[in-house]
C-alpha cells in the first residue's frame, strides 16, 4: 500500500474506533458531550457566543457505521461553534493589502499537513482587521474551506495565534472539552470527505454553508481516548513520511532507471565485481611492465615524446581496493594523451566536405555522428592545408576519443584515422590490447571527471589532468572477460530502454510481466513498484500490526 493510501487507511481506523483499544475506565462520550452543553449554556449566558437554532436529533439512516462502547455519535454543532469571514464592505481588497502585519488567510495558504504556510501569506493592517465584525482566528480553531477547488480542506490556526479569514473559509472553534486535533483528522479523513459530499449544494464549483458543516454527525470517542488516538496517529503518520521518503527514492531510481543501470554496470565492472577472477591469469603487473616497454621503444623510435615523469600514486588518491591480480596505474602509463585544434575558420581553403579531406571532429559532432561507440567523421574534414596550419593531431583507428569541454565526456573510439578541434583529450593507447578497457574505464568515471573539472565560463579538464588519472588494471585475460560481459549487459540495457519506453498497446496485454506474488508467510511491505527495504524494523512493525486484522 503507497503512503497516500496508507495515511487514509490509518485516519478511517482512527475514527472508527480500531486504531487503539477502549480502556473501561474512560468517561463514556454521552457524559462528555452534557459537560460540553453545560460550557455552551455558560458561554451564551456570558454573551460570548450566540444561542444556535437546535438541530435534528441524527436519524438511525444517518449512521454509517456502529461505534466503539463508549463512544457516540453527535452533530458537529454539538461540540462546536462556526464563525464565517467578514462578508461586509469592509472585506479587504488586494490594493489594501500590506507587506507586513495581521494574516489574510485564504484556501491557498491550507497545507496538505493540515497546518498553514508562512509562505505567500497575504497581510492587512491592524485597522483593516479592527474595522472587520468577524472571521477571526484564535489560537486552536480550525479552518475549513466551504467552496472551489480546495472544497474540504482544513487546517489548525498553525503558526499563527491571530489574522483573519477570507470568505471561502469558516472558522470551526471546538470546545476546550475536544482535543482539536482529533478532529482535525477527522476532517482529512474518508468518512469526512464522505459526509462533505452530502451536504454539497454547488453544482460546477462545490459549495457548502457553515451551517451544512454544523449537521456533520462526529464520531466521538471518551475525552482520554481522543488524546490516545492523536498520539498513535502522530507516530503512525511519521512512519509514513518514512514510507513515503523510500517511496520517493524508489520512484526516482524508476525514473531514471535506463540510465542508472549502465552506470552501475559499468562501476561494478571497474572494481572487479562483473566476472569471476581466475588465478592463472598473468597479473597486471607483467601486462603493465610490457606496455612500459612498449613505450620506450615508442619514445626511442621517436614516435612519442618523453614526458617528464609524475608521482606515483598516493594512498590518498586510492578510492578503493583491488581485486588480487590488479593494480592501479595512471592513465600516462598505459596511453598517450592527444589534445588538438582549429584551422582559421575564416579560410574556406582550410575545410571541406566529410570524405573528402581529413576527419576532423568537434565535441558537438560526438552526439550526431557516433554510431555503437564509433565514430569515422564530423560534420566536415579539414584539408591537408587546414592540417598544416595548426597543431591538431591525426590519430590511428581504435584512438579513444575524448571530450574535455563543452561538453566533458562524450566518449568513441575511432573507426579510422581522426584528428580533433581543442575540446579533447584523446587516449592513444601504447598496445591496442587494453584500447576496449581504457574507453569503459573513462565512460564511468564520465561524472567524476566532470566533478573535478576547473573553468568558470565553461568547464574543462585539461592534458595534465587526463595524465595523471588513476586507473584500476586488471590481468589481460580478465579485461576481454570483462569487456564481453560489459558489451553483453549493455545490449540488454538497449533493449530494456527501448521495452521501457515502448507504449503498451490497449487491446494487448499477454506481454505484461506480471508482478511476482510474495511467498506464503512472507511479509513484504509494498511501495510504488518494488520492496521499501529501507525502512526502519519499527516503520515495518507497526504497518503490520496495524493491517494484521486484514489477513484473517
Amino acid at each position: 500500500m503507497k503512503a497516500a493510501k496508507l495515511r487514509q487507511s490509518i485516519l478511517q481506523a482512527a475514527v472508527q474506533g480500531k486504531l487503539v483499544p477502549q480502556d473501561p475506565n474512560d468517561e463514556p462520550a454521552s457524559e462528555l458531550l452534557k459537560r460540553i452543553q453545560q460550557e455552551k449554556a455558560r458561554l451564551i449566558k456570558e454573551g460570548k457566543i450566540k444561542k444556535e437554532k437546535p438541530l435534528p436529533p441524527i436519524s438511525e439512516d444517518e449512521i454509517p457505521y456502529d461505534l466503539p462502547e463508549g463512544w457516540a455519535w453527535c452533530r458537529f454543532q454539538d461540540i462546536a461553534s462556526f464563525f464565517n469571514g467578514d462578508r461586509s464592505k469592509n472585506y479587504p481588497k488586494k490594493a489594501e493589502y500590506v507587506s507586513s502585519g495581521i494574516p489574510w488567510i485564504n484556501t491557498g495558504h491550507i497545507l496538505p499537513n493540515g497546518t498553514l504556510t508562512q509562505k505567500g501569506m497575504n497581510y492587512i493592517s491592524e485597522e483593516k482587521y479592527l474595522s472587520l465584525s468577524g472571521g477571526k482566528i484564535k489560537p486552536s480553531d480550525l479552518v475549513f474551506c466551504l467552496r472551489g477547488a480546495t472544497f474540504g480542506k482544513v487546517a489548525k490556526v498553525v503558526p499563527y495565534s491571530y489574522g483573519a479569514v477570507a470568505s471561502s473559509l469558516v472558522i470551526i472553534r471546538t470546545s476546550q472539552l475536544i482535543d482539536v486535533d482529533y478532529l482535525l483528522y477527522l476532517l482529512k479523513s474518508p468518512y469526512a470527505t464522505a459526509e462533505l459530499r452530502k451536504y454539497d449544494n454547488g453544482s460546477a464549483q462545490p459549495n457548502l454553508a457553515a451551517k451544512d458543516v454544523a449537521k456533520y454527525c462526529i464520531p466521538l470517542p471518551p475525552q482520554n481516548e481522543q488524546s490516545r488516538i492523536v498520539t498513535k496517529i502522530n507516530e503512525l503518520l511519521a512512519l509514513c513520511d518514512e514510507l513515503e521518503a523510500e517511496e520517493e527514492k524508489l520512484n526516482a531510481l524508476e525514473a531514471h532507471f535506463t540510465e542508472y543501470l549502465p552506470k552501475a554496470i559499468l562501476q561494478a565492472a571497474i572494481q572487479g565485481k562483473l566476472v569471476s577472477p581466475n588465478s592463472h591469469d598473468e597479473p597486471a603487473s607483467e601486462l603493465l611492465k610490457r606496455i612500459q616497454q612498449e613505450k620506450a621503444q615508442l619514445v626511442k623510435e621517436g614516435k612519442l615524446k618523453k614526458g617528464k615523469p609524475l608521482p606515483p600514486i598516493s594512498e590518498d588518491e586510492i578510492p578503493y581496493n583491488l581485486p588480487k591480480g590488479w593494480v592501479w596505474c595512471r592513465l600516462c602509463d598505459i596511453g598517450q594523451i592527444v589534445g588538438g585544434a582549429t584551422p582559421d575558420s575564416h579560410e574556406s581553403s582550410y575545410y571541406t566536405k566529410p570524405g573528402q579531406g581529413i576527419a576532423w571532429l568537434t565535441p558537438a559532432d560526438m552526439t550526431r555522428y557516433t554510431k555503437n561507440n564509433y565514430i569515422s567523421h564530423g560534420a566536415k574534414d579539414i584539408t591537408q592545408t587546414g592540417y598544416n596550419s595548426c597543431s591538431t593531431t591525426l590519430m590511428p583507428p581504435g584512438s579513444i576519443i575524448f571530450s574535455s569541454r563543452a561538453p566533458i565526456g562524450h566518449i568513441a573510439f575511432s573507426s579510422k584515422e581522426v584528428c580533433t578541434n581543442q575540446g579533447f583529450k584523446s587516449v592513444v593507447p601504447h598496445i591496442t590490447a587494453v584500447a576496449p578497457w581504457i574507453f569503459y574505464v573513462l565512460k564511468s568515471k564520465v561524472d567524476d571527471i566532470q566533478s573535478r573539472a576547473s573553468g568558470t565560463t565553461f568547464k574543462e579538464v585539461s592534458g595534465k589532468f587526463m595524465e595523471s588519472e588513476i586507473i584500476p588494471l586488471p590481468p589481460l585475460a580478465e579485461q576481454q572477460r570483462i569487456v564481453a560481459k560489459v558489451d553483453e549487459l549493455m545490449a540488454l540495457c538497449e533493449k530494456l530502454k527501448a521495452a521501457y519506453t515502448a507504449p503498451i498497446p490497449l487491446d494487448k496485454t499477454d506481454h505484461i510481466i506480471p508482478f511476482p506474488a510474495a511467498k506464503k508467510g512472507e511479509k513484504t511491505l509494498l511501495a510504488a513498484r518494488g520492496d521499501v527495504g529501507q525502512l526502519s524494523n519499527e516503520a515495518i512493525q507497526a504497518f503490520d500490526d496495524l493491517f494484521a486484522g486484514d489477513e484473517e
